[in-house]
């Protein structure tokens, strides 16, 4: 076996993917689990012939976002379907079924706008005898085309065309959309306007990409972008950052490698999203079993504990592990995001967090997002150029992150900050600068984010209501904050000092 083959085998076994491009572009690594993320290989459990689309051919689609992860699909391609509304557009949701050119046939077919809040869209009946129903879950983010009770399922993140195909004489199956329809160029929008399909015959097929050039396989899109960056020594290197492969979003590490001080290539690590979650739960199930055995051997020093942290009272176990993550965090820049019920003082932890992290000098700004109306947020986050709208001061406002410059932004009640600027502070948090409103220049920042909420945050994100590539990027360093029925036993340490604030307060004995 040599070392290349060996290389091949290693890599193929890991549970990221993994892609080397040279700097001829071309691909010269690219393992079974890159090849699964990006749909070169993917699972067929169904079979169809080669082919193309005819007249007269039924077709079923389903489509969640217009024109982006569907070959560029248009209203003039879905008027081959009998489709003619001028009030659908770019961006909307759309679930139809009809006959392919056969104009005395319409279509049947639902659309809505992008921001739909959730739950499903669907369209459902017979055509020539078969039960038919089209349905896109947006909470799942699962989309169904069924046949007399055969269902065609693809799963989506961002976005997703997905398209079956009857023969119009037969019956029969003639393509279904899979995972790998952006690599084999079988989107709808290319198939409605008449490319030939490949044969699925239920066999995965292990595409040979070594040695193609990139564009062979990837699409010019965020990923390949910033890798010709750093091919051409205009970028140093990328870490964790979530961006767009053959238009499907995964966590990606880019880093040059070097040959006699020349660029080589750059090997690309991807995690996709989806099994971001059971990362997450493997990291979860290790930091419960390392709780379990920091409880047997005394899980902190406890003068170490009340040193750093002698304000946030108790001295149970669930506190005792809850301040040594605190100290923990301390220790980073990490984006940290306290969780808990609401009284339990997790504003007190985010100020002890920063004062552990910070000198006595660097500021700690708290901002409590369900105060501020959803109007003014951006302004007050960002803050403005002197007359950037109507009502302004001519000097501007400094906002909140100019303040929190060199310390700490806490982001109370994060989970009521509005969704439609949940974009731009990703944006602030990934590239470390924003824009004023009315602003032309880029304002750097170097800001600590500590987030806290009482709301579950993956609940909200399965809602809708919440970005996920948000949550994983303040969710670095979670803590939670015990409520006092979980921990009664610190009742004796609170109650008196509880019944001495008081009495100080109202000038009683």
């Amino acid at each position: 076996m040599t070392e290349q083959q060996l290389l091949h085998i290693v890599a193929d076994n890991m549970d990221e993917g993994l892609i080397y491009i040279g700097a001829d572009r071309r691909l010269s690594l690219f393992n079974q689990k890159a090849k699964q993320t990006i749909g070169v290989g993917f699972e067929q459990l169904f079979t169809h012939p080669e082919g193309c689309i005819e007249e007269g051919d039924i077709v079923l689609l389903a489509d969640n976002r217009l024109g982006y992860d569907d070959g560029y699909l248009t209203s003039k391609d879905l008027s081959l379907l009998g489709i003619k509304d001028a009030s659908i557009k770019a961006g909307d949701l759309i679930v139809a079924m009809g006959c392919y050119k056969t104009p005395l046939q319409p279509a049947t077919y639902r659309h809505t706008s992008s921001l739909f809040p959730g739950g499903a869209i669907s369209v459902s009946g017979k055509i020539q005898g078969l039960n038919i129903e089209c349905t896109i879950h947006t909470a799942d983010k699962i989309m169904t085309l069924s046949v007399n009770d055969v269902n065609y399922d693809i799963s989506f993140l961002k976005a997703c065309g997905h398209m079956v195909i009857l023969d119009g004489k037969t019956k029969e199956l003639k393509f279904y959309q899979a995972k790998g329809y952006t690599v084999r160029k079988e989107s709808v929008g290319e198939i409605l306007r008449g490319k030939s399909y490949l044969v699925k015959d239920g066999i995965i097929h292990d595409i040979d990409v070594l040695g193609l050039h990139m564009y062979d396989i990837l699409e010019y899109d965020e990923m390949t972008s910033w890798a010709e960056d750093i091919l051409d020594g205009k970028k140093a290197q990328v870490t964790n950052t979530f961006l767009d492969i053959n238009k499907r979003p995964a966590l990606c590490s880019l880093r040059p490698f070097y040959n006699d001080g020349t660029i080589d290539g750059v090997l690309v690590k991807i995690r996709e999203i989806s099994s971001l979650d059971c990362l997450l739960q493997e990291r979860n199930q290790f930091i419960s079993e390392v709780e379990k055995f920091h409880e047997v051997i005394t899980f902190v020093p406890e003068q170490q504990q009340e040193s750093c942290l002698d304000q946030v009272i108790g001295n149970s176990t669930m506190m005792k592990q809850m301040k040594y993550f605190a100290s923990r965090a301390a220790t980073t820049k990490s984006s940290v995001l306290i969780t808990g019920e609401s009284g339990t003082g997790k504003t007190l932890l985010a100020e002890k967090i920063h004062q552990l992290s910070f000198p006595t000098d660097a500021p700690f700004i708290e901002v409590n997002c369900s105060s501020i109306p959803a109007s003014l947020v951006e302004s007050e986050l960002f803050g403005y150029a002197g007359g950037a709208f109507t009502g302004a001061s001519p000097k501007g406002k400094t906002g909140y992150f100019e303040m929190a410059e060199g310390g700490t932004l806490f982001l109370d009640e994060i989970g009521e900050f509005p969704l439609d600027l949940q974009s731009k502070l990703l944006s602030v948090l990934q590239n470390k600068r924003f824009y004023q409103v009315g602003g032309t220049q880029p304002k750097r920042t170097n800001v600590r984010i500590i987030s806290a909420t009482n709301k579950d945050l993956r609940e909200e994100v399965r809602l809708g209501n919440f970005r996920l590539d948000l949550y994983y990027r303040i969710n670095v360093f979670p803590i939670e904050m015990p409520s006092i029925r979980s921990r009664k036993g610190d009742l004796n340490l609170l109650i008196p000092i509880l019944l001495q604030q008081i009495c100080e307060e109202n000038q009683i004995p």
